[in-house]
């Protein structure tokens, strides 16, 4: 038997374009939607794994977003001005951490909704969720990556 390594996963590598539209909705507020293209890197893991990677810019600052989908579970780290993690499952409470010039805020999601379909060619990744700090509700949010 043999372990597999970051060179295996590299071998399942593939560039590819990815098209993000994020969507905020709060309470007594028109929605709020950014959209980005960027050219990114797609890599299989295994049968049910998968990680995305890809650099965008907002407001002019470069973020880099990994995202990992894997057996119902998606996580996000984002590197730029502010270092977020998120981590969302369907019916799940997860914690969501920024972190910003020394500081840090740690907030909860709750995921309702997770579709995704993906495969060495591209597909699509769907989440909607609810953001939280402490009692007080900050949104819906809902999150779509196409990889073409």
């Amino acid at each position: 038997m043999r372990d597999s390594s970051m060179s295996d996963v590299k071998k399942l590598k593939k560039t590819v374009m990815v098209d993000v539209c994020f969507t905020q909705t709060m309470n007594g507020y028109d929605p709020v939607e950014i959209t980005e293209e960027s050219q990114g890197s797609l890599y299989q893991v295994d049968d049910e794994t998968y990680i995305l990677a890809f650099d965008a810019h907002m407001n002019e600052k470069k973020v880099t977003t990994t995202v990992k989908v894997s057996r119902g579970v998606m996580s996000i780290v984002k590197i730029g001005d502010v270092h977020s993690r998120q981590t969302y499952k369907v019916g799940e409470w997860y914690a969501s951490q920024y972190f910003y010039g020394g500081g840090s805020v740690v907030c909860r999601n709750f995921c309702k909704k997770m579709d995704y379909s993906l495969s060495t060619d591209g597909g699509i990744i769907d989440v909607l969720y609810e953001l939280w700090s402490g009692d007080s509700h900050l949104g819906f949010y809902n999150l779509e990556i196409f990889i073409r």
